[in-house]
């Protein structure tokens, strides 16, 4: 099969003759250095270019013009005449008193109007560094834009004729809006006297919902405000009872009142004729509507930038409240963009057209704001959304006006009544009343699109700070070990989660935690294992298999199939939770400190990592992470640790390395050279000091001894420059280490912070070691094993000699390392671990304050479909049981009277519901639409009677995105194979979930509107549902049930909800053991069940003749052998079953094909 081609690493921009042409031109033209006819020709050619108009240049001003006239070109250059002109058709963006506030005193007679501005600042201003008002920051553009300061062109004149189109902006949105915005972040004073009084007042949330899809978003954002509210929507008729059942289902709630009006007059026409007589009755008012602006790029994301910054979080409502509270304020509405607020300018405060303005006299009139004239500058709340006291609202209220005053729908995007009164809320707050008008900003922290924002932004300066670039987004929050409704830890059986770095083969480190997590797990802990900084860019969690054959190949076979790749977001912290996390190194820590879905944190510190850097930011980071206020429990590999993190405040016990004594010991058949020295390198770990090793065996050599040198811990080093017999040995598995040891005559093992596993290892096999003095190793070492010489070449170099010269300190030296390492086994150390974090575990652990609450609705329904479930169904049952969720959640067994007594032997236990119905009445689409009408939750996930979840984190990651987005209608869990089920299994669900799922669900599935059609295509990966492991939106479900059909009932429903607008989630971390060892017969069956399936149902033709099942034979056996090169324990006899279970898989669509056999349960 021929490979295919490799894409280009590189993109080589190779422009049009047309693109060469007018570059050339413009360059040539403005060298002067052509002719002045051709460069008329050039500018022709030029102009021709189909560039988008420029909306923002406006005429020169009769008043500018003549201004300009009366320049003296003797005075200034060419170019800065020039730029004065084109500035001058953007004169709006200039504003001279905040220009002068920038001058010097010297300067300040020079400027007292618009034109002396634009002089000033094309001659003088744009060098100083004097921005010409908010809208311009021309410092920043030059830092933003080093090529555009070495050109030395005015910054703002490159803005307008070519920034624009090339999108190069002075700012980038959030600093505009940062800048600008009258409330900045959310910081409200916590009084609760303020908090109270706040609560006593009323207030009316009024909403125009045109677009009904949009009511979920609008609601998630309602239930966040902390008062009692009442509620009153306009809407279209056919939205009323769907709108009436999402907002009084919301807790804060207190009126929920849905009408519907005319589609008159946008969302102004409903809400001061519509809601005339409910506006005045509350203290505080809200106005909201749900947005959509196609006709707009200025306005992407607007409607959620209002939702954030109005009440995007308890504290975000409050710091709006608290300022609108203030006498003086009366409206608070979220700032304006870069793009709006240029806009505004440009087209003044009225807008673009003039029919704002003109049907606004009527009213500024009556008010007697005549003053107020079509380019009055004014502020009003942008966009229509907004907090008010309704007082400033009554002017309008009273101009009595009807829907058939407001002009007809036709999408305008200016100059109806509508845009008027937007206009007028503003001046009847200001001009009328006198009040204030503040903009908001104090919800950035909750926009998904300032992130997102400020990524790009901090992507333009990469920063590399020895790894901690991956992991310093990660935010440290309060342990909180009642967070879940149910605790279900027992100090015999702990959820212990282990966060740590990359590996590969041959890592000591790695090698001591993974020794840990094995004899936890054989003390009947439960260990899952998180390695972090390895996914790229926002993708979420996943299992990772890789890391699985690597722990266990190349290190040792672990228990646990529960080894993760950790996502890189706060969000994904939230999904994981158990009874202890430890971190295991600087990095870690981070992503620990960030999971508060724990009892209590450890830190499993093998050495003193501030010593890996040079002093500067890495070390004062890693200095951090040892701080006391972080609440570590350190688990210290050496007596100087433990001292080091006690004298930081830290709780801390040591364990001595130990030794494997059945791979290291002293051997009496292999023969000891008189003359060798095992040299441990490892060149990327500045700590080993191979260089000061180096330095040594030099000195050595020259007092005159006879050696060779055996190097050991990485390949590929170069010539050591020492004229000895020299072997790199490179990184050795740990039997070829014993050897080594066993027949070498000294280790020469330095280590410049803690000691590694190296030094005990060789003492247990027999051979002395040289390491440096310091206080370090002087605490880790037991007395008189390690020969320690000072830190310096010709110390280290008489210490070797003496190892290899004197026969009785060699003989002292080994006895005494065999006598210490004697003792040294790894099951000793690690109960002192195991004691050391149930002890700790047992401390943090708060009594169970949810014990005596009374029973809540549970938010989530488990159904279960059983019929002789056996004793595999109460192990279902059983995890079941012990989710961890901070809800209640209740399982619901729909018993299709099963005979084997499984039911009766079921853990008793009040949140289990069974509901009998006969063996006739199964069917897989109909028991599910029976469970999900019984079911008491808003959410009902589905799990199978052999589908075991595979840790207590399923349940809270499975109903995740549910929570998380209302337009999801289903999601579906990650698949893994049961214990002892074939590894080729084990490989097949790897590569279907891990791989094709994943890489196709990196965001929920979403149809666009044109595919929603009933024949429209849908993809195998859109379509793909798994209701094994799944979970369904309740009210979703109402509107699209369950295909009752034989076979394939997920897929259908995936489909269905698809084309009904709503999306389909896959929750990567939500796993359950499923899988089935089917025989040949089996086999057959259900490729032919899948082959019909696929034909009836969903229109396509699966593979069916000769050759191609002949090909689906051989491409499946291909891949099984690729599985072999992975997993080595996968046997020939079992490459030879799997072939025949592919011949019977062809077998089934070969005879579907021919129209033998049909779809079967």
């Amino acid at each position: 099969m021929a490979k295919a081609p490799k894409k280009n690493q590189f993109k080589l921009s190779i422009p049009s003759g047309r693109q060469l042409l007018r570059t050339t031109a413009r360059r040539l033209s403005r060298e002067g250095i052509i002719p002045g006819f051709i460069r008329q020709q050039l500018k022709r050619r030029i102009s021709t270019d189909s560039k988008a108009p420029d909306n923002r240049r406006q005429k020169i001003t009769p008043e500018l013009q003549a201004y300009i006239r009366k320049i003296d070109n003797n005075q200034i250059s060419k170019t800065q005449y020039r730029d004065i002109r084109e500035l001058a058709h953007y004169a709006y963006i200039f504003d001279v008193n905040f220009y002068k506030k920038q001058l010097p005193d010297t300067e300040l007679k020079e400027v007292n109007n618009l034109g002396n501005c634009l002089e000033h600042y094309c001659t003088k201003g744009w060098k100083a560094g004097i921005d010409p008002s908010p809208l311009f920051d021309t410092n920043n553009y030059f830092s933003k834009y080093p090529d555009i300061k070495e050109s030395e062109i005015n910054p703002m004149v490159h803005f307008l004729k070519f920034g624009i189109q090339e999108s190069r902006y002075s700012m980038d949105d959030i600093h505009f809006m940062r800048k600008t915005a009258g409330i900045k972040k959310a910081t409200y004073s916590n009084d609760g006297k303020l908090i109270s009084s706040i609560g006593q007042k009323k207030f009316g949330v009024f909403l125009h919902i045109f677009y009904p899809e949009l009511a979920p978003i609008i609601a998630d954002y309602i239930r966040k405000i902390p008062v009692k509210i009442d509620i009153h929507i306009s809407t279209t008729h056919d939205a009323i009872s769907g709108l009436t059942e999402i907002f009084k289902g919301l807790e804060n709630s207190l009126n929920v009142q849905v009408k519907s009006f005319p589609n008159i007059g946008r969302d102004v026409a409903p809400f001061i004729v519509g809601f005339r007589e409910e506006i005045p009755k509350y203290d505080y008012i809200l106005k909201l509507h749900s947005k959509k602006s196609p006709h707009s790029n200025a306005l992407s994301g607007w409607f959620e930038h209002c939702l954030d910054n109005l009440i995007g979080s308890i504290d975000v409502f409050y710091t709006n409240i608290q300022e609108l509270n203030k006498e003086d304020i009366s409206i608070v509405y979220p700032v304006e963009n870069y793009a709006l607020s240029l806009g505004i300018k440009h087209d003044s405060c009225w807008g673009h057209e003039d029919g704002n303005y003109n049907k606004a006299k009527t009213l500024l009139k009556k008010l007697g704001l005549e003053q107020i004239n079509r380019n009055s500058e004014f502020l009003f709340p942008t966009g229509n959304m907004f907090w008010c006291k309704p007082d400033i609202l009554k002017p309008i209220l009273d101009w009595d006006l009807k829907f058939e005053d407001f002009d007809n729908e036709g999408g305008q995007i200016d100059g109806t009544l509508a845009h008027s009164i937007e206009r007028l809320i503003g001046l009847c707050c200001t001009e009328y009343f006198h009040k204030k008008i503040i903009t908001s900003y104090c919800g950035y922290a909750e926009s998904k699109q300032h992130q997102s924002d400020k990524k790009v932004i901090e992507g333009r300066n990469k920063l590399q700070i020895d790894g901690f670039e991956k992991v310093i987004q990660f935010k440290e929050k309060t342990l909180n070990p009642s967070w879940k409704n149910h605790n279900n830890a027992s100090p015999n059986q702990l959820q212990i989660h282990w966060v740590i770095p990359n590996f590969t083969r041959g890592l000591g480190g790695h090698m001591t935690i993974f020794r840990t997590i094995d004899y936890l797990e054989r003390c009947g802990h439960d260990c899952t294992i998180w390695v972090h900084s390895e996914i790229k860019g926002d993708k979420p969690s996943r299992l990772s298999s890789l890391h699985k054959r690597v722990i266990d190949q190349s290190f040792i076979k672990l228990k646990t199939d529960q080894v993760y790749m950790l996502g890189n977001t706060n969000d994904d912290l939230e999904k994981v939770s158990g009874d202890v996390v430890i971190a295991t190194d600087r990095m870690s820590t981070y992503p620990v400190l960030g999971m508060r879905k724990f009892a209590k944190r450890f830190y499993f510190v093998q050495d003193y990592e501030p010593f890996f850097f040079a002093k500067g930011t890495s070390t004062v980071l890693t200095e951090q992470t040892y701080r006391s206020n972080h609440k570590f429990a350190c688990i210290c590999a050496s007596p100087w640790l433990k001292n080091m993190m006690i004298e930081q405040g830290n709780s801390a016990i040591s364990f001595p390395l130990a030794v494997d004594t059945d791979t290291y010991y002293q051997s009496k058949k292999i023969i000891r050279s008189k003359n060798t020295i095992a040299f441990y390198v490892r060149r990327s770990t500045p700590r080993r000091l191979y260089q000061l090793g180096l330095l040594a065996l030099r000195a050595l050599f020259d007092l005159g001894d006879s050696f060779e040198i055996i190097t050991f811990g990485e390949n590929y080093l170069p010539d050591l420059g020492i004229p000895v017999k020299i072997t790199h040995a490179g990184i050795l598995n740990s039997e070829s280490l014993s050897k080594l040891y066993q027949r070498s005559t000294a280790g020469l093992v330095l280590s410049g912070t803690n000691y590694s596993l190296v030094p005990n290892e060789m003492m247990a096999c027999g051979l002395p070691v040289v390491d440096i003095d310091a206080p370090h190793t002087r605490l880790s070492y037991t007395s008189n094993t390690a020969i320690l010489a000072q830190p310096n070449p010709e110390a280290l170099a008489a210490a070797l000699s003496q190892l290899l010269n004197d026969d009785v300190l060699r003989e002292q030296a080994t006895i005494a390392g065999l006598t210490a390492t004697k003792s040294l086994t790894w099951d000793r150390s690690n109960t002192i671990v195991e004691s050391f974090i149930r002890t700790q575990f047992e401390a943090a652990l708060p009594p169970d304050q949810n014990q005596n609450l009374p029973q809540a609705d549970p938010t989530v329904t488990i159904v279960i479909p059983v019929y002789n479930g056996g004793d595999q169904l109460i192990s279902v049952v059983e995890t079941c049981l012990q989710q961890d969720l901070d809800a209640e959640f209740e399982i619901l067994i729909i018993d299709s009277s099963s005979t084997d007594g499984c039911i009766n032997h079921l853990p008793k236990d009040e949140r289990i519901r069974i509901h009998r119905i006969s063996k006739s009445d199964f069917g897989h689409g109909r028991t599910r639409n029976l469970g999900v009408s019984l079911a008491r939750g808003e959410f009902v996930a589905f799990i199978t009677q052999d589908a075991i979840p595979a840790n207590r984190m399923w349940l809270m990651n499975l109903i995740e995105p549910l929570q998380t987005d209302r337009k999801i209608a289903g999601v579906f869990g990650c698949h893994i194979a049961h214990e002892g089920h074939n590894p080729l299994t084990s490989y097949d669900l790897d590569q279907h979930f891990n791989r094709w799922i994943f890489r196709s669900h990196r965001k929920p599935i979403e149809l666009e509107e044109s595919r929603k059609k009933p024949n429209a295509p849908i993809s195998n990966h859109e379509r793909f549902y798994s209701d094994n492991n799944s979970c369904l939106r309740k009210n979703a479900w109402e509107q699209v049930p369950i295909p009752e059909v034989i076979y394939g009932e997920d897929q259908l429903w995936a489909i269905d909800i698809l084309r009904h607008g709503f999306k389909k989630a896959y929750a990567s971390t939500a796993i359950v053991r499923h899988s089935h060892e089917y025989n040949f017969r089996e086999t057959l069956i259900r490729a032919n069940t899948e082959w019909h399936f696929y034909q009836q149902h969903l229109g396509e033709y699966l593979p069916s003749t000769k050759k191609d099942v002949r090909a689906m034979i051989e491409s499946s056996c291909t891949n099984d052998k690729k599985a072999q090169e992975l997993f080595p324990e996968i046997t020939e006899e079992q490459l030879i079953a799997r072939r025949k279970l592919h011949f019977a898989r062809a077998c089934g669509y070969y005879f579907a094909g021919k129209g033998i056999g049909s779809i079967r349960p």
